[in-house]
Formats: structure tokens, sequence, C-alpha cells
């Protein structure tokens, strides 16, 4: 029947990376975007869940860097093993443009030509309750070239907003950080196309972009939307990556209650934490609300950890308190620290005693001295 969603064994989705290193900063200079951790998976590892659960089977990953590290390819065989799911690569050494970067990838999503299967395409950068099949269903229900995923924000205007008919979801323009009300809908960064959209691309190389695109299907009347109803995040600042960790946290505590801590004789848990089995907690420590504490972590006794993630292997020494916080791979923090608000890369050592309110520290620093308000510390 019509209705029916494509057959999934020749599915494939792509997920938009970009540049490694282009948000999320000084986080992702050290670990490429799609591998830095997030409640203790790596952020594509979440994305890849969800596509496998939707049914799909091969996933390509696009993304342009002149210097990939070693680590990339080892992470990515890894994940295809833990997953399931085969993994390809396809890499540029300059920027395309968000669409461009499909059009250079078309061969392995089409299959050279013979799979004409819809597709799914994912931005690296966002998190959501990834409602896929609903999405294919309604891909193919209404038979446009394109559906792309909405969703109501309280403040659209700080992004590009959708204007769609209320009654049919047909997607009929967009426009650009309106300067009124416009309307409440944005775009996810989460689509389906045909492989038909190739077509309307310029050849492969030549830098073209989603804001392209979408406009102009949009006005051909090839571009349906859907309204998601749950939650959505994108991570493009460090704020966002700590707000999307309290959400995801809060859902957890309903699908996933098992995966949060509770007290112990030893120390207290306050709403919802996780903390990764291999990670040691002193005694007297008092963790949470909205705390992620990573693989490997050591945090010694009387520590008090709130609105905070510590990625792996973070030392934190007797007494610390760490709020409002997100600290860096195998980073170090002394005795009787107060950190507040701030973001620390990896492997950065705070010496004991010191107050760091608004603090930026790029990798491989070592600090001496307290910082009382923002400034980044190269």
């Amino acid at each position: 029947g019509s209705g029916r969603a494509p057959a999934h064994d020749s599915m494939k989705a792509v997920v938009l990376v970009g540049g490694f290193s282009t948000q999320l900063r000084p986080l992702t200079l050290s670990q490429p975007l799609p591998l830095l951790d997030f409640c203790n998976q790596t952020l594509v590892y979440h994305q890849l869940q969800a596509l496998k659960d939707a049914g799909i089977s091969e996933v390509v990953l696009c993304y342009h860097e002149q210097q990939v590290p070693p680590s990339w390819d080892e992470s990515i065989r890894r994940l295809e093993g833990e997953l399931g799911l085969k993994l390809t690569c396809s890499r540029e050494d300059s920027p395309a443009g968000t669409a461009g970067a499909l059009k250079r990838a078309e061969s392995l999503i089409t299959d050279g030509g013979t799979n004409d299967s819809p597709f799914i395409v994912v931005n690296a950068d966002v998190l959501c309750s990834y409602p896929l099949r609903d999405l294919l269903l309604t891909h193919v229900k209404h038979g446009r070239q394109g559906t792309l995923l909405t969703t109501k924000l309280e403040s659209p205007n700080d992004y590009g907003v959708v204007v769609a008919d209320e009654r049919t979801g047909r997607v009929l323009h967009f426009v650009e950080k309106p300067e009124t009300f416009v309307s409440d809908l944005i775009n996810c960064g989460v689509y389906v196309f045909s492989p038909t959209v190739f077509g309307r691309m310029p050849a492969a190389g030549v830098e073209y972009s989603m804001n392209e695109l979408l406009p102009a299907m949009a006005h051909e009347e090839q571009l349906q939307s859907m309204l998601l109803t749950g939650y959505w995040v994108k991570l493009t600042t460090i704020r966002s990556y700590m707000d999307a960790v309290s959400s995801h946290l809060e859902i957890a505590r309903f699908m996933a209650p098992s995966s949060l801590a509770e007290s112990t004789p030893n120390f207290t848990v306050r709403g919802n934490v996780m903390i990764h089995p291999t990670a040691v907690i002193g005694k007297g420590c008092v963790l949470g609300p909205a705390a992620v504490i990573g693989p490997d972590c050591v945090v010694a006794d009387g520590v008090r950890i709130e609105r905070a993630t510590l990625l792996k292997g973070v030392h934190v020494a007797s007494h610390a308190l760490i709020k409002h916080t997100v600290i860096g791979v195998s980073s170090s923090i002394g005795k009787w620290c107060f950190v507040t608000e701030s973001v620390l890369g990896e492997s950065v050592d705070v010496t004991e005693a010191l107050l760091l309110n608004g603090a930026t520290v790029l990798p491989h620093k070592k600090l001496r001295r307290s910082i009382r308000s923002p400034e980044i510390i190269i």
C-alpha cells in the first residue's frame, strides 16, 4: 500500500558533521564534536542509536577536516561494532556547505544511482526525541521531495523560522531571523529526502547550503513538514550543552530510570545524576541535580557537584565545589576549589583553593590563580 514505509534493508542515513571543532570549544579542540561525550555516550552514539531504531542499516558521516586524528577511524570502527551499523565516511578537505556535503556523498547514499529509497539526514549538533519512523511515513504519505522536522520555540527569532500550511503541513516559505512574529516553527535540522533531490543541486564541489536548497524546494511545493512533539536541543554553545544534559537526564528519569544513580551510605544524590560504573566517589559527597560523572573519574571526599559534567578521567580533590561547569577529559581540580559557570578543556590542572568564575580554559593549562570574572585562558 502507499502508506507503508519503504523497505528498510536498503535505507540509509547521513549525519552532517561539518568541521570537527567549529562548535563547543574548548571541548572540541581535542575531541571531534561527534565523539564528545554527552551523558556518558558520544554525541554521535545517541544519533546512531536513534537511526538504528528507525531501521537504518548504513550511515554516511559527512565532514570537512584537514587533520583527522588517528583516533577517529578507530572510534568509528568501534561504534560500528557496538551498534551493528555500517558506517561510511565522506570526507572533504574544504567545506562544501550543508547541501554540498550531501551532493558529494551522492553515490554513497544512492549506491551509485541504483537505490531510490528515501534517506534520513541529521545534523551532528542536534539531539532530539527523533520520531524518525513517523517522519519517514509522513514523507511517503505526502510524496514530496523532502520532509523536514519542525519544532515550536517560544523565541524562534534566533533561528530561521518555517512558515507552513496549518492544514497540510506543506512548507510555504522560510524567514531568516524575522524582526516581528511570523511563525513559532523552526527547522530542527532533521530531514528525509528522496534521491531525486540531487537533481536540483549544483555539481559536487560547488558550495551549496540547506538555506539555498530548502526555500527552492518550498517554492516548488516539494517540501513537507512534520511537527516534533518531544524535546529538541542544538548544541552550539557550552550553555546549550548544559541545558541539554539537564533535559536528557529528565527524560532518562522516565525512559531509563536505571541509568540514574541513587544515594548510598557514602554519598548523597539530589535530583537526576548519572555516574559511570568506573567512577569512584568519596565519602560525604553531594551530587546533583543535573550532574554527570564520566568514566574513570575520581571524586574525593566532601565534594559538591551541581549542574555539571565531568568528562572522562577527571580528578576532583576533597571539598571542592563545582557548579554550572563542564570539565574536560583528564583535568584535575585541587582541594577547596570553587568552580562555577566555567568550561575547562582537556588536561587542565587547577591548583588548590582557587575560585574560577566564568573561566574558559584551553587544553593543557595549569592554573595557579583565581579567575573572578569571565575570562578566556589561552
